[in-house]
């Protein structure tokens, strides 16, 4: 009787998980980012993959083009209090090169950091935003998705 209750019991499981959906993922392919030297890199916009680090929670980076106003935005959130100093970049595609048009810098001592800046465009483009965090001596570079004016 044990025996055919048991039996009864793993068909009965059997059945349970086979019915169960069967999930499958992949990488999204992106557009390598270009990381400076001793830098780790992060490309930003959708289907991105969230790598996991040390002491950063979420770091991000975006630009946004209205008419001929460039607002740019940084922003990196640590998993505990400590020293974030975020580095943001304007970039202007040249060629095959990144140059950089304007910089900010901003720190702070509560862990977390957030920057954002408007500057007037100039010249028709590719543009982008390239970021440099440190979040409690942990180096990390995001670059948001280019955007043409």
């Amino acid at each position: 009787m044990k025996l055919k209750q048991r039996l009864l019991t793993s068909l009965a499981l059997a059945a349970v998980l086979a019915a169960l959906p069967v999930g499958s993922s992949y990488a999204a392919e992106m557009e390598a980012p270009q990381a400076e030297a001793g830098v780790s890199a992060q490309t930003g916009g959708e289907g991105g993959i969230d790598p996991q680090y040390v002491n950063a929670a979420r770091i991000t980076a975006d630009l946004v083009i209205s008419g001929n106003n460039a607002h740019v935005y940084a922003s990196a959130i640590a998993k505990r209090i400590c020293k974030v100093t975020v580095t943001m970049r304007l970039q202007r595609k040249e060629g095959s090169a990144w140059q950089t048009k304007v910089s900010w810098v901003g720190s702070s001592n509560t862990g977390d950091k957030t920057l954002g800046e408007d500057f007037t465009l100039t010249q028709r483009g590719t543009y982008r935003t390239y970021a440099i965090f440190d979040v409690g001596g942990e180096e990390l570079t995001y670059t948001s998705v280019s955007q043409v004016y």
